[in-house]
């Protein structure tokens, strides 16, 4: 925090709580993720860059005071499990007349508040596009990222510290057991305070998306009392091994080798908790056939168009021309494994197919999952 004091030349960190949350990170980093080197700096790094994007936005929000006059209304969040073909998904509503993604350059540099007309020019995104250019491309393979393309919502609450991305860089199962009871309204005031922020300059209907919103799927909706939900669905016997993939690689690539078997085991007793608890909190909505639209990863991968248009029609947007267009060639420009095929081997985290699908048959019976062979 001194540190980012002297960075900055800032010193209100504002009023959303987050020293507990700061503390249980740091503690169990310190602890438990058995760091050093250059991974000891990588994790300092992290805290100190999110304390100075922390420090930022609060000045920002002092100097431009209309910026809390920002209402956040009715977005679109797509939930679910991941690997569900729900960044592709994102990526293309983004392309839609009127709506509004956040892109990654400006999660990551939020301050000064970005502007609509300097959305492609900014400066910001040639520095984080060369950040990104040293990550290795196997990455790019597993998850496509790039500094103009929408990416998911962690980055829009990181700043309460209370974030499950980080789960997937470092062993810290403190953190990740203190966050199944953490209090998450600090977190989504925090996400709620950027959207006022990146729409203060450049409005529109924002398309969010996070598969872990789940673990607090209700805190959400307090937030957005009038948010849309998109439910993505795919075979838990296809999702697990592919999201222990690109989770183990992510952790392999910050912290070296491991037993990935004890990493599957891991990661999907916490994927299956998050699921559990989402799920939940929908079976109590009064109002979930009107607010909740299923879309299932076979129906979007065989009929992009059209299951667009579906969405569309259910959150009551328009599909104008333009947006088809743009829809049409992004779908050009974007087939799938542009990057590369992400390849795995299933076994390789202790997954068996037969197993997975009886453990997850309450979900699959539930929201008549496709299986996939």
């Amino acid at each position: 925090m001194k540190a980012a004091v002297a960075h900055t030349g800032l010193d209100d960190f504002g009023d959303i709580p987050f020293r507990e949350a700061l503390e249980m990170f740091v503690e169990s980093l310190l602890h438990e993720a058995n760091l050093d080197g250059a991974a000891a700096d990588g994790a300092a790094g992290t805290i100190l860059r999110v304390l100075v994007k922390r420090l930022r936005l609060v000045d920002d929000r002092k100097r431009c005071p209309g910026i809390a006059d920002e209402v956040i209304a009715a977005p679109i969040v797509i939930v679910g499990l991941p690997r569900t073909g729900s960044t592709h998904l994102h990526a293309l509503l983004g392309q839609i007349e009127g709506l509004r993604s956040p892109r990654f350059w400006e999660m990551m540099l939020p301050s000064p508040p970005p502007a609509a007309e300097t959305s492609d020019t900014d400066p910001r995104i040639d520095e984080v596009e060369a950040e990104l250019a040293q990550t290795p491309a196997e990455l790019q393979r597993r998850h496509p990222f790039s500094a103009r393309r929408p990416e998911q919502c962690n980055m829009l609450y990181d700043w309460s510290f209370i974030n499950q991305a980080w789960l997937a860089s470092w062993n810290i199962p403190a953190y990740r057991d203190w966050l199944f009871d953490a209090d998450y309204r600090p977190a989504l005031e925090t996400h709620r305070r950027t959207l006022q922020h990146l729409q203060w300059r450049h409005p529109g209907r924002w398309v969010l998306k996070y598969p872990k919103h789940l673990i607090a799927l209700d805190v959400l909706l307090d937030t957005y009392p009038d948010a849309v939900l998109v439910w993505t669905h795919r075979d838990p016997a296809v999702v697990l091994p592919s999201v222990t993939s690109l989770t183990g690689f992510m952790r392999e690539m910050t912290c070296g080798p491991m037993d990935r078997q004890r990493f599957g085991r891991g990661w999907a007793l916490m994927d299956e908790l998050v699921l559990h608890r989402g799920v939940g909190v929908r079976e109590r909505m009064a109002d979930a056939d009107s607010r909740v639209i299923d879309v299932h990863y076979r129906d979007l991968m065989t009929d992009q168009i059209g299951t667009i248009e579906r969405i569309l029609t259910f959150a009551g947007v328009s599909f104008a021309g333009r947006s088809r267009t743009a829809i049409e060639r992004f779908i050009a420009e974007n087939p799938r494994d542009r990057h590369g095929r992400h390849d795995y081997a299933a076994e390789d985290y202790g997954f068996d197919a037969d197993r997975l699908r009886r453990r997850f048959r309450w979900y699959i019976e539930r929201f008549d999952v496709q299986l996939e062979r």
